[in-house]
């Protein structure tokens, strides 16, 4: 690993720990103090009034937009700023709508730009340490599911929005929010992982790896599918035997479920396997042939 590389690994060993709910808590890991950011919440509220506009010529959209970011605070991903602590620096993201009808599930959800800077400053994502990468490439992966006989697919669902960010740590993404151009901006911080920040991937997948290394005595065969069958949130495993299938999936969701992960979208060619999956749990699509 680079200096970077190790510096993010220390920080994460440091800092992340398990809640009573058994969410992860993660910190930001920065490169630097961060003071560079300048004065954001400008440039978000006129990208809001931008999506506004947008939204005002696609009326289906703008209800399957709010209605997504109504259940992002219902759920406790974002909260609202009633007023300012201490002397924490702000940043605010700007978010988009990002639509597509080819989503089995919500085919509505929210961008943030972690790219997004001030003229002559920097952006959110350039201050934040990337880390490493500590899954198998795709290929290897792709390469042995292949070669299962019996084979399983299936997703976690919203894993970003599982692992909690610590509240020192929430100023660093807010957002602006309003239901109507007649309501005043609301400011909210979202309380948990987002992706469209560089540090994201690496927190999601290293609070994986965390779960696998930890309970390795406990489940035994269901860490060694999160060690070696999963590429960010996608699962693609199998096994040889029939019998096999029915007998780590249980102890796979069981494992995930310890830190609030819940696989969705199952698929597989053995069809006696997804019996036991509830139906509302199973992909919609047959994308694995029997």
């Amino acid at each position: 690993m680079t200096a970077e590389q190790q510096a993010c690994e220390k920080h994460f060993i440091t800092h992340t720990i398990q809640e009573q709910d058994e969410r992860f808590v993660v910190r930001r890991p920065t490169k630097m103090v961060p003071k560079p950011l300048g004065s954001s919440r400008i440039s978000a509220e006129r990208r809001l009034h931008a999506i506004e506009r947008r939204l005002e010529r696609d009326p289906e959209l703008k209800v399957q937009y709010h209605n997504f970011m109504k259940e992002y605070e219902e759920l406790g991903n974002m909260e609202p700023v009633k007023f300012q602590v201490g002397n924490n620096t702000c940043y605010f993201l700007p978010n988009h709508p990002d639509f597509k009808e080819t989503r089995t599930k919500t085919k509505t959800r929210d961008v943030f730009d972690g790219d997004a800077k001030i003229p002559n400053l920097l952006s959110l994502n350039a201050i934040l340490q990337v880390g490493s990468t500590f899954q198998q490439d795709l290929y290897s992966i792709v390469l042995r599911f292949r070669t299962h006989q019996q084979c399983f697919t299936a997703d976690i669902a919203n894993m970003c929005r599982q692992i909690v960010v610590h509240p020192q740590d929430r100023d660093l993404q807010r957002i602006l929010c309003r239901y109507s151009s007649d309501e005043p901006v609301q400011e909210y911080r979202t309380t948990t992982l987002i992706y469209g920040k560089s540090s994201a991937p690496y927190l999601a997948t290293r609070c994986l790896k965390k779960l696998a290394d930890d309970n390795k005595c406990q489940y035994p065969k269901a860490t060694q599918v999160l060690s070696n069958d999963f590429y960010v949130y996608d699962l693609l495993s199998g096994t040889s035997i029939k019998e096999e299938l029915t007998k780590v999936q249980p102890e796979i969701v069981s494992l995930l479920q310890t830190v609030g992960f819940t696989l969705r979208k199952w698929a597989s060619n053995h069809p006696t396997f997804l019996d036991i999956i509830p139906r509302e749990l199973q992909e919609t699509k047959d994308i694995i042939p029997g």
